[in-house]
């Protein structure tokens, strides 16, 4: 059913919104600001060694956000040895 014949009253949030298949509808919608498609791998890495230092115990000092950085700019076969060595697993 278009979204057009839906009640208002009944539907509000569809009012103004583009029935599906509708070419060249703009999205009314706000954007949030994030990248589509999920974080980019230095994101993805930087916070896969955060969730690997916490379950080994170990709480990233300050001064270790640099080296943090650094760690995660790293390729993806680099990074897995680094969290590796962490979690003491072979």
């Amino acid at each position: 059913m278009p979204r057009r014949k839906l009640d208002p009253y009944r539907f509000p949030g569809v009012r103004g919104l583009p029935d599906p298949g509708e070419r060249n509808a703009r999205n009314p919608l706000p954007g949030s600001g994030h990248p589509t498609g999920g974080p980019v791998p230095e994101e993805r890495r930087r916070l896969d060694l955060y969730a690997c230092l916490t379950d080994a115990g170990i709480r990233p000092l300050a001064a270790d956000l640099r080296a943090i950085e650094v760690l995660s700019s790293v390729d993806d076969l680099t990074h897995s040895a680094i969290r590796r060595w962490i979690s003491g697993t072979s």
